[in-house]
């Protein structure tokens, strides 16, 4: 009798965290993106940083241009953010990520490349497309 009731509860659980996890929203100007859809973004996010990155180490180009770069290289590196706009930061030959809203004006994701996970979710759907994190914690970070 116990075991069942433990199962019953442990489901419940599982099914509690996946109702509230994917049904976080962020919207703006009509756009919403779910969290599971952010989910979906976090291996591509991953490819396309050690990408940015790699690039760095072989060529000097400007921020602007890296995605470009890493994305002419492979395209398939930037099919998943065909919804989103992408910006990049470089500090010291690290390179930093920043994902928006498909109207640039809300920021989703900023990611150090040097690292396998987001540094920064924006939940709450109010941060403005800017890059936040500090230099000295993009050095720390990537030593």
């Amino acid at each position: 009798m116990r075991k069942p009731f433990m199962s019953l509860i442990v489901v419940l659980l599982l099914q509690a965290c996946m109702l509230s996890h994917n049904g976080n929203t962020v919207t703006t100007n009509g756009n919403t993106v779910t969290t599971a859809e952010m989910n979906k973004l976090e291996i591509p996010l991953r490819r396309l940083g050690a990408a940015v990155q790699g690039l760095l180490w072989s060529a000097t180009p400007q921020d602007a241009d890296l995605i470009a770069m890493a994305c002419k290289d492979d395209s398939s590196l930037c099919d998943a953010f065909s919804n989103y706009k992408l910006y990049t930061r470089v500090v010291d030959g690290n390179a930093v990520l920043l994902i928006c809203t498909s109207d640039g004006k809300r920021a989703l994701v900023e990611d150090i490349a040097c690292t396998p996970t987001p540094e920064k979710e924006f939940v709450d759907g109010n941060a403005p497309c800017e890059f936040t994190l500090p230099e000295q914690t993009i050095r720390e970070v990537c030593r």
